[in-house]
């Protein structure tokens, strides 16, 4: 059995002579939380606006829950969607926009919309133009998942929310997953904060999939090690310096096997081992 539930090849886009996408491969399993990282501009805006149909590729393939974008909206029907910058009618209530959107998705759950809201303390009477960023993101993310897609696309969910709101949105998150095994790609610049869910973190850069990781991997095995440098030395692959100018140097290592042969280093003799946190291994792939 198949349990793809995403697969690009070769997705290029354009926007006149600008190349956002050159070239994407990524896929998807049934239940998999996979998180993109990538810089402001990277493409991740650009490459879920395709998978949701709303944008067209230049080049290469795409297929989602066996389908294929072709402009016509079937898609954005089984996908759950929260862009970064909700926007809705602002002169309707939170109550209106569900019963307005529950007009477009055939297997819209009203039930489910009315206990996202009693659960999120969202006041389904409250008019869109005086919620706050935090009820925006709440309403969000009701109306992303209330018609049980099988595939969530979330582009900086908890983006310039305050800690209350981004508790109660991880853990609607958790919730999903655990009730109906949906696959989900976050692309999340507080992607730390993610940590606890994801199976796979994809770091998007010039383009394309530069690098693929598996989250237990870079919460197993990335080390910071810090030790005193009195000339530069030569770093093998897997082995990145941190900054700083002074003798005192910090270098973030992937892998167990490279740590022990690092260790074998006569430079590198008597460093200082210690785990390297979920935040700087992401930054340390980011470039940062």
């Amino acid at each position: 059995m198949n349990d793809s539930i995403l697969e690009t090849k070769g997705l290029r886009k354009a926007f006149g002579p600008k190349e956002v996408l050159k070239g994407l491969d990524l896929s998807a399993e049934r239940g998999e939380v996979i998180g993109i990282l990538g810089r402001n501009g990277s493409g991740k805006t650009t490459l879920f606006s395709i998978l949701l149909d709303l944008t067209a590729a230049d080049g290469g393939s795409a297929e989602i829950l066996g389908l294929r974008p072709d402009g016509s909206g079937r898609l954005r029907g089984l996908i759950g969607y929260v862009p970064e910058k909700p926007a809705f009618h602002g002169f309707m209530t939170a109550l209106e926009v569900l019963e307005f959107r529950a007009r477009f998705f055939k297997r819209w759950d009203m039930a489910k919309a009315l206990d996202l809201c009693r659960k999120l303390e969202l006041d389904q009477a409250s008019r869109v133009s005086a919620m706050s960023k935090g009820n925006l993101a709440k309403l969000a993310w009701i109306a992303a998942t209330a018609h049980n897609p099988e595939l969530l696309l979330l582009d900086e969910p908890t983006s310039g929310l305050d800690y209350l709101v981004r508790d109660h949105i991880l853990n609607g998150l958790i919730h999903e997953l655990t009730e109906g095994g949906k696959t989900i790609i976050v692309a999340n610049h507080r992607m730390g904060e993610m940590g606890g869910i994801l199976d796979r973190v994809c770091v998007l850069r010039d383009g394309a999939i530069a690098a693929s990781h598996a989250a237990s991997f870079l919460a197993e095995e990335a080390f910071r090690a810090t030790v005193r440098l009195e000339s530069p030395v030569s770093l093998p692959a897997g082995v990145v310096a941190l900054g700083g100018g002074s003798a005192l140097r910090d270098f973030a290592v992937f892998g167990r096997e490279k740590l022990e042969r690092l260790k074998l280093d006569p430079a590198f003799a008597g460093a200082e081992i210690s785990p390297l946190s979920l935040e700087d291994s992401f930054k340390v792939l980011l470039g940062e």
